[in-house]
């Protein structure tokens, strides 16, 4: 993408530079009208910036001069300037924006706002599901959405429009996920509109929070009131104005997927601070976390837990004889390894050092101790960067009747660990969780 920014000021001029490049912008710059006209001739330009102010003359000048120009009449105006009374509604010229200078942190808030609702393709898009029975409306509607540029799904029945929308289990931000349900209520045969408003509200997932527009001939009072209790975001009454109902379209996307973006932000920010970095495993704090839970869960549901702690053997010496990122190196594969080796239920975590901890839902010993086995087998023959790497396995579990917390199976697997080590290292050891744990020497 370009952007043309006109600005006297040289350090506003640089700020705007800095500004526009960080979403992507090529820029191109000047500072008065006559250079301005000389660059809009020859380029075409995504967004146009241009101060209220320039060296030669007013800024709404160039601006009359882009609105009348083949190539640019279409390109988005942001509007600088210092009065507060200027909107885009009073000036002379047509303008997309107004940025009123009150600071350097507001004025780059505000283009960056007007980027994101403006320019980001992903607000002119969306997958539409769309309800309508009528042949002549569906056909003007799906004319008009498709011509926009969205995704639209058309069913004629509600029956058929719940079923897709039961099978597309994606949601958020995902780009094969619905951003919009459009629905007539009264339909002529199965369910109602209403009853796919009801069944769509109660997925517990992000489906349960699309947005839905319901479009009916009945325009009472009552009725639309109804249809927001049961969870519509917007009502058309037929005919439909379709400018009105293209504008309500857009809106109701800008903001889900505005939305999209905030859990996605808030997504990576929970990873961030429960995934370590090298392994992609959880970390300790996520252990700490969620292992209390994963145990109350599996005493009350009465169905067992099992505990596998990890150690790498003589992983000092790699680290003192091959160096530390030929250790990292050795972490991340033993990482990936046990990330792929688990179920999506399990937890799996980078204690700390060399140290692996999996919380196995579902799992006795005996099936723990059979999948301890398989990684132990497996990281004996990963060969990272190389080298043969072993590793010593302590398993635990709480059976079903057995009441004992985190820390208990904790230590018991711990002291398998101890005693495979003590043992001579690259075997499996069961600790039931009666035993008493012994005095450990440090070994590693």
């Amino acid at each position: 993408m370009r952007a043309l920014i006109i600005e006297n000021n040289p350090s506003h001029r640089e700020m705007l530079e800095h500004t526009f490049a960080e979403q992507g912008f090529t820029n191109d710059t000047g500072d008065s009208i006559e250079n301005a006209r000389s660059l809009v001739d020859d380029t075409d330009y995504d967004i146009i910036c241009v101060n209220q102010e320039l060296k030669d003359g007013p800024g709404e000048s160039f601006v009359e001069y882009c609105n009348q120009h083949s190539r640019q009449k279409k390109t988005p105006i942001l509007f600088l300037t210092e009065n507060p009374d200027i909107s885009p509604g009073n000036l002379p010229v047509k303008v997309d924006g107004v940025i009123h200078e009150l600071n350097l942190q507001q004025i780059q808030d505000q283009i960056v706002r007007f980027v994101d609702l403006n320019l980001d393709s992903v607000f002119f898009e969306g997958r539409i599901l769309f309800v309508e029975d009528d042949d002549e409306v569906a056909s003007v509607i799906l004319t008009q959405l498709e011509e926009t540029g969205y995704q639209v799904t058309h069913f004629k029945t509600a029956d058929e429009a719940w079923l897709e929308f039961d099978k597309v289990k994606i949601y958020g931000s995902h780009a094969e996920a619905y951003d919009l349900v459009i629905t007539e209520i009264n339909l002529q045969s199965g369910m109602n509109g209403d009853d796919l408003v009801k069944g769509i509200r109660s997925f517990e997932d992000g489906r349960g929070f699309i947005p839905i527009i319901a479009i009916t001939e009945y325009n009472d009072d009552q009725r639309r009131i109804s249809l927001y209790h049961q969870g519509v975001n917007d009502f058309l009454p037929k005919p439909i104005l379709h400018e009105e109902l293209l504008v309500r379209i857009h809106n109701l996307i800008t903001n889900k997927r505005l939305l999209d973006k905030v859990h996605d932000i808030r997504r990576e920010l929970f990873a961030m601070a429960t995934t370590d970095k090298l392994t992609g495993c959880h970390n300790r704090h996520s252990l700490m976390e969620f292992s209390d839970k994963f145990i109350s869960q599996a005493l009350r549901h009465k169905y067992p837990i099992s505990m596998l702690v990890i150690d790498l053997d003589h992983f000092k010496a790699v680290n003192d004889t091959h160096g530390h990122a030929v250790g990292d190196i050795v972490l991340e594969l033993t990482g990936g390894l046990l990330n792929r080796s688990f179920r999506d239920g399990d937890l799996v975590t980078r204690y700390g050092g060399e140290e692996f901890v999996v919380l196995l839902t579902h799992c006795d010993g005996k099936h723990a101790m059979e999948k301890a086995d398989e990684v132990r087998e497996a990281i004996e023959n990963l060969n990272p960067n190389g080298l043969k790497i072993t590793t010593s396995i302590g398993v635990a579990s709480i059976e079903v009747g057995c009441e004992q917390d985190f820390e208990a199976l904790f230590h018991a697997g711990d002291e398998g660990v101890y005693q495979a080590k003590k043992n001579g290292r690259n075997q499996v050891v069961f600790v039931g969780m009666e035993q008493k744990i012994s005095d450990k020497s440090e070994v590693s």
